[in-house]
């Protein structure tokens, strides 16, 4: 029996396709319009890192449409300029179909509420773990199919 769990594991664990980039970590499973994303402790948004934080998903992504969970629990500090950018929809919500934010302090709160609170039409929503931020993408993602 730990022989099969150990080759589902590494099974599993073939099927992901992980980027670690600076400012974040990307993850999915192989062929899913589903990543996930965190980022590093402490971190400060401001514009410069904003723009690279997009580049990164985009690039992870290959510029396709794609459905985010982002636990953003490591926001310390964000600037205006920051949150215009990450608000846009040409900018900091490209390509993205639904966003559910993991965040378990005022800060990364209040990161959250930049996308939760913009257009009507985007589809965003605010978690406190995991397991509840994937059932309401999952969610999403079928009603949108």
């Amino acid at each position: 029996m730990a022989e099969q769990n150990k080759i589902r594991k590494t099974q599993f664990a073939s099927r992901m396709r992980k980027e670690t980039y600076p400012l974040v970590t990307c993850f999915t499973e192989e062929h899913s319009d589903i990543i996930f994303a965190e980022f590093p402790g402490n971190l400060k948004i401001d514009l410069d890192v904003a723009r690279e934080i997009v580049a990164n998903r985009l690039d992870f992504t290959k510029n396709t449409k794609h459905y985010v969970i982002l636990d953003a629990s490591n926001v310390r500090e964000i600037t205006p300029e920051a949150k215009d950018y990450m608000k846009r929809p040409d900018t900091g919500q490209k390509n993205i179909l639904g966003i559910a934010f993991i965040a378990t302090n005022p800060l990364s709160t209040l990161f959250a509420n930049i996308f939760i609170k913009t257009q009507k039409n985007f589809q965003a929503k605010f978690f406190s773990n995991k397991v509840d931020a994937f059932d309401w993408i999952i969610e999403q993602r079928r009603k949108n199919k």
